[in-house]
């Protein structure tokens, strides 16, 4: 049986950002830390995607704004190929469309940069060993976004019935959860082949349908229900 240490050593890390500078630092400051190591650089989503299947990392640390393909998307492809790659969102924003969309992605965490080195080393080993971590000031946003958005149904009714109560159309469906997924009106209007103008128009209907104030309050709704 390998020692546990040993064991630890085998952590590899996958660093995502489209900030060369902040990747060679990180990785830097990776070599100081013996049972990590870095064993890929990427600078937008696909090239992380093509590495993950690659490298096979334990851990991915992944921004968000990037060039291409970002960190969301990314995210997205990469935990439904690979469910046991660890997931972090490393990002200097911590709006509500970044957060309910790495969330909804299946990121394991969400760090800002502003982390102290050995914080972020310790919420890499917490997801590592299956926990999941929120900076504070993402967790009280999360709070507070589910505190706003209604509760609708019991444990007793599926998400299926839900959308069937709220009356939500099909298309109504496929945009709700897009935009859990933080895709903004033009990226869905893309997605589905419609004009900006006829999203938005979907999308005050939409949020009208489930009693909601926002997009971000309609994309707390879709996470807690189960629809992406």
């Amino acid at each position: 049986m390998m020692p546990e240490n040993d064991k630890q050593k085998n952590v590899q890390i996958l660093l995502v950002d489209d900030h060369t500078l902040i990747r060679r630092s990180m990785k830097n400051q990776f070599t100081l830390v013996p049972s990590f190591s870095v064993v890929g650089e990427a600078g937008d989503g696909v090239e992380a995607i093509e590495l993950v299947a690659q490298l096979q990392p334990n851990v991915v640390l992944m921004d968000i704004d990037m060039p291409v393909m970002d960190g969301i998307a990314a995210t997205q492809l990469i935990k439904k190929d690979y469910p046991a790659t660890r997931v972090l969102a490393l990002s200097a924003f911590d709006s509500d469309t970044h957060v309910m969309g790495m969330l909804a992605a299946g990121a394991d965490g969400y760090c800002l940069k502003t982390i102290e080195w050995e914080q972020l080393i310790v919420v890499i080993q917490l997801i590592l060993s299956g926990g999941a971590y929120l900076a504070p000031q993402i967790a009280r946003k999360i709070a507070q976004i589910f505190k706003s958005t209604p509760t609708v149904v019991s444990n007793q009714v599926s998400s299926s019935d839900v959308l069937e109560k709220r009356n939500l159309t099909e298309r109504e469906r496929q945009i709700l959860k897009l935009i859990a997924k933080g895709y903004s009106n033009q990226e869905i209007a893309d997605q589905v082949y419609l004009s900006l103008g006829t999203i938005k128009s979907h999308v005050r209907i939409l949020l009208n349908k489930l009693s909601v104030d926002d997009r971000v309050q309609a994309a707390a709704f879709a996470v807690r229900e189960g629809l992406v």
